[in-house]
């Protein structure tokens, strides 16, 4: 397998990163992987899992982290799901640069709902979502109560319960502080009545995997949706799908679905 660190412009001119892993094969076929919310696709442990597998099958894959994320650089201030999805706009017309025609993606999170909005667009070759935060009308407002009950045990059954709507909408006109940046206020905005889970139903599932832990305290099994006819629903698993002893039930099988193109 050979590895290369790249960098390519987005749209915005910002400089980001990412791995290229070459396994031999199909020399026009990549798959792509970007990582949920303030997360690195180039460093997190199931992206380069993955990677390894799939150059094991003959199949490259280019992981890359989004604007000041990870390995990138940028501002991650303006951060938005129409960023994200420009973002692997840009990534692919550069994989095109370096020979590749053919394009399948791997999103974790809110990274899915970025995929979504390409879908008219883009003809990927095959889908996974990892954990996908598609429904992000009504995990807004779960976060939301989550945020300002800490004391109680918020959960999907009985978010409702914790917060008003008008203190939501409030604060729909502030900043966001994350675990090490702060986010404008747009990406709440432009998502507070969006359920991207619609916009996968534009096209045949049967080209979609949906891996989803059922103990997934951040985006619950039961916030998505879409009935996605391909999926694999992991006992135990959180969010993250990572840890040991849960990424062993499902990324062989993401890998044998990614390579049957």
């Amino acid at each position: 397998m050979i590895t290369k660190l790249l960098e390519f412009k987005n749209q915005r001119q910002e400089l980001l990163r990412g791995i290229l892993a070459i396994g031999g094969g199909d020399n026009q076929h990549v798959v792509i992987m970007l990582g949920g919310f303030e997360r690195a696709g180039t460093t997190e442990r199931k992206f380069k899992i993955l990677a390894d597998e799939l150059a094991k099958n003959d199949v490259a894959s280019f992981r890359f982290d989004a604007a000041d994320c990870g390995l990138s650089d940028g501002s991650f201030y303006h951060m938005t799901t129409k960023s994200l999805s420009e973002d692997i706009l840009s990534a692919i017309d550069f994989l095109k640069i370096q020979g590749y025609e053919r394009f399948s993606i791997v999103g974790h999170s809110l990274a899915a709902c970025a995929i979504s909005l390409l879908l008219d667009e883009i003809v990927f070759e095959k889908i996974v979502l990892i954990s996908p935060a598609l429904n992000q009308r009504d995990l807004l407002r779960l976060w939301f109560a989550q945020k300002n009950n800490k004391d109680a045990e918020v959960n999907w059954e009985n978010y409702k319960e914790y917060y008003k709507e008008s203190d939501f909408i409030l604060d729909l006109e502030n900043d966001m502080l994350t675990k090490t940046h702060r986010l404008n206020r747009e990406y709440k905005v432009e998502n507070q009545a969006v359920d991207y889970g619609e916009n996968y139903n534009k096209i045949s599932t049967d080209k979609i995997l949906l891996i989803q832990g059922n103990n997934d305290d951040k985006v619950p099994l039961e916030s998505i949706n879409v009935n996605f006819s391909n999926k694999m629903i992991i006992d135990k698993g959180d969010h993250d799908l990572e840890k040991a002893g849960i990424i062993e039930g499902w990324y062989k099988s993401a890998v044998d679905f990614l390579k049957n193109c």
